[in-house]
């Protein structure tokens, strides 16, 4: 296995510190519980829909549950093994910036503490990066979006992109799309990428409303009553209605996602390569589709 770190760099002296990662997205709609989490997932999970009708008739003196119904349907949520492997050679670190600390000898060289640890985090977050877009747009497994537009496709054509002149009136085709059960429902969110609730701050600060929304970016968004929750990884144009509960994450160890396991390789083949792995599960599904709104330009 080659090594896998190219080092472009104009210094060559012992330490060139710190080192900068470029900027990822965060895995907001896992880390803020956006969306319900499963653990303890091999493959599959089933995720039981109870619907029932009728239970509540006029009083006799007999038990009579002819008109009751209770239906029991199913959706399955599946997880993909997935995992992320990177070797670099501690030569690198030798011959270039870290010399000091890569330890006296050749056997006893070791990757550059500072770097491991850069490294580490650095892979937890873009770790974090593909599965906030995984779970909406797809990637390393099917994503939400096309999961729900795949049973009774998308709720409500936006036609052309949303715009900060177009936004609120598209917001509003959402909401109006929802079924009766969920209207003025406390547990309903709306979903959206950062773009959109940009484009949202916009036009607010357009009509003049709360002046806070032209101070900060961070400052909680509202529409219709509902709380908007910003997912970065939502694809632009697109907008989900829905409760958390309705939207799940199956995993098997959710901390396998931010853990990354360190082999020196001198121990065992001799090489002077350092391994680090991470192995983990995911994947997503929804449980009722009637309850989810879905907007997008088709």
């Amino acid at each position: 296995m080659a090594d896998n770190l190219t080092i472009t760099s104009s210094y060559a002296g012992e330490l060139a510190l710190p080192y900068i990662a470029a900027a990822v997205l965060s895995g907001d709609t896992l880390a803020n519980n956006y969306i319900t989490v499963k653990e303890n997932v091999k493959y599959k999970a089933v995720l039981k829909i109870l619907a029932s009708s009728g239970l509540v008739q006029p009083a006799t003196c007999d038990f009579d549950n002819s008109d009751a119904a209770l239906t029991l349907t199913e959706r399955v949520l599946t997880v993909t093994d997935l995992m992320v492997n990177v070797q670099v050679c501690k030569a690198e670190f030798a011959r270039d910036w870290e010399a000091a600390q890569t330890g006296r000898g050749f056997i006893n060289d070791t990757v550059p503490a500072n770097f491991a640890d850069f490294l580490i985090s650095h892979l937890a977050a873009k770790v974090a990066q593909e599965i906030e877009v995984s779970i909406w747009q797809g990637g390393s497994f099917t994503g939400l979006t096309s999961l729900i537009n795949a049973v009774g496709g998308f709720d409500v054509d936006f036609t052309t992109a949303l715009t900060a002149a177009n936004v609120i009136a598209k917001l509003q085709e959402c909401t109006d799309a929802l079924p009766s059960t969920l209207i003025g429902s406390p547990d309903l969110k709306i979903y959206v990428n950062r773009k959109t609730a940009q484009l949202y701050r916009q036009a607010l600060a357009a009509a003049g409303y709360l002046q806070t929304y032209q101070g900060t970016a961070t400052f909680p968004l509202t529409f219709n009553g509902y709380e908007v929750y910003v997912c970065p990884g939502i694809a632009d144009n697109v907008v989900i209605l829905a409760t958390p509960a309705n939207l799940v994450f199956g995993t098997d160890l959710l901390s396998d996602q931010n853990e990354v396991k360190v082999v020196d390789m001198s121990f065992t083949d001799a090489s002077d390569n350092v391994r680090m792995a991470m192995r983990f599960r995911a994947g997503v599904q929804f449980a009722v589709r009637g309850d989810i709104v879905l907007g997008l330009v088709d």
